[in-house]
């Protein structure tokens, strides 16, 4: 089988987390990998036996390459998606989709028209537990509201992406992985209310704790909501979630998922078979690509979920 050569842009956490996962994919080649911090991203390809570009630029524009991933702050993705798709390149990005909305339309619409696989990194395409209460929720009706609470202690250091606007942009958007679960379920807003407080704000953007509260009223019907509070004084974080339908309610407690109805409260099941990590799952849609239109429905609920974390803004 010939092998997918791929290109990496990033060289953090994000980037080491991926080479690990698609090092252990047979018919994978990293060709290249490009990052603006040379020290990382020379030492990375070192480690894996490829190419350092300093330039992304010079990375998407290769042509032995026939993927690209991009592991960068949520500033860039947007700007790196369409350049790379412009290339005819099949793109995995990490989420956000962009940090404008225009340009989250732009990348689908390109994707389309030529043919790429667009895969944003929500992990929800291959859980089990998505899966799971997704199921569950089609068996119970219309939504009435669904409610998202996370709170984060304000103790020890961060990165300098975190509590930073210019780079990752409000709360909402950093945690736009709270959001594109709820909108796969229920689909996109009608409308969205937004409220924001900050903490030591500076002329930089960046801050030190935060609440952000998100309202929206669905178009097919229902609530929802999410607060987000960050850098305040509490113990460990927390984080609750309800769906409230009109045939019953699913929570989440200790971990585990229960559905309350009239006649009492029962667990949620949860499969334990095993699932394509999203790095294969990204190598099998490109590999399909030849023969059909890729499937965009995961990259149009990841263009749905920051059309709701912009509005944050």
């Amino acid at each position: 089988m010939t092998k997918i050569k791929i290109g990496i842009i990033g060289s953090g956490g994000m980037a080491r987390n991926h080479l690990t996962r698609f090092a252990s994919i047979p018919d994978a080649e990293i060709v290249a990998i490009a990052s603006r911090n040379e020290q990382t991203g020379t030492q990375l390809a070192k480690e894996h036996t490829t190419v350092f570009i300093p330039e992304w630029q010079r990375l998407v524009e290769r042509e032995d390459i026939e993927g690209v991933v991009i592991c960068t702050h949520n500033d860039s993705h947007g700007e790196m998606t369409l350049a790379a798709l412009r290339s005819d390149k099949h793109v995995f990005v990490e989420y956000p989709l962009a940090s404008d909305v225009g340009e989250g339309e732009a990348a689908l619409q390109l994707a389309e028209k030529r043919g790429r696989v667009l895969r944003v990194s929500h992990p929800e395409a291959v859980s089990n537990t998505h899966t799971a209460l997704k199921q569950k929720i089609g068996e119970l009706g219309d939504l009435l509201l669904t409610a998202f609470v996370r709170l984060t202690p304000g103790r020890g250091a961060r990165p300098e992406i975190l509590f930073n606007l210019p780079v990752s942009g409000t709360p909402a958007h950093f945690f736009i992985y709270h959001i594109y679960p709820i909108v796969d379920f229920f689909g996109g807003a009608a409308s969205v209310k937004r409220n924001a407080v900050y903490e030591g704000l500076r002329e930089t953007g960046q801050y030190d704790g935060f609440v952000n509260t998100l309202t929206v009223e669905f178009k097919r019907g229902g609530i929802g909501q999410w607060t987000w509070a960050g850098g305040i004084a509490i113990n460990a974080a927390e984080e609750h979630e309800r769906y409230v339908l009109t045939e019953g309610t699913i929570s989440d407690a200790g971990g585990e998922w229960h559905c309350t109805t009239p006649s009492g409260v029962t667990p949620i099941p949860i499969p334990d078979s095993p699932q394509q990590t999203l790095q294969e799952l990204w190598f099998s849609e490109i590999r399909g690509a030849a023969d059909q239109p890729p499937n965009l429905e995961d990259a149009t609920v990841a263009l749905e979920a920051i059309r709701i974390s912009l509005a944050s803004e």
